[in-house]
């Protein structure tokens, strides 16, 4: 009796693993989402400096342009993106490593900024 208990326990210990939800084939794959999320950001915060230079540019115009241009350039289209975003949200999990992939590029392009100022900065022909 004690070995058909343990016996069932694998058992739905290996079908409770196996049933964890799969990426459907037509949601985009967690790095490439990274990616355009990624470059959707910045269109976003180019839209924006536009936006401030330029009045007459409306920033809901420019960013939609813009994030087309990203959609091109990653070969999707927004259905797809917005599809794929709208199941990420529903796997927080999943959706987390993006973003925490898209925080640590983020520190990582700062830094990389900040180290470039700093060699111009210190440059032995400025003193």
């Amino acid at each position: 009796m004690i070995k058909w208990c343990f016996y069932l326990f694998i058992l739905t210990a290996l079908i409770s693993c196996y049933s964890v939800d799969k990426r459907p084939s037509n949601i985009i794959k967690p790095k490439e989402m990274q990616s355009i999320l990624w470059d959707v950001m910045r269109a976003q915060t180019l839209a924006s400096e536009k936006a401030l230079k330029d009045s007459a540019l409306n920033v809901a115009v420019e960013t939609k342009m813009l994030s087309k241009k990203v959609f091109q350039i990653h070969k999707t289209d927004s259905a797809n993106f917005t599809e794929s975003y709208n199941w990420y949200v529903k796997h927080p999990d999943r959706f987390k490593i993006i973003f925490d992939s898209l925080a640590s590029q983020k520190q990582k392009e700062k830094d990389t900024s900040l180290k470039r100022k700093g060699q111009v900065l210190n440059h032995p022909l400025e003193k």
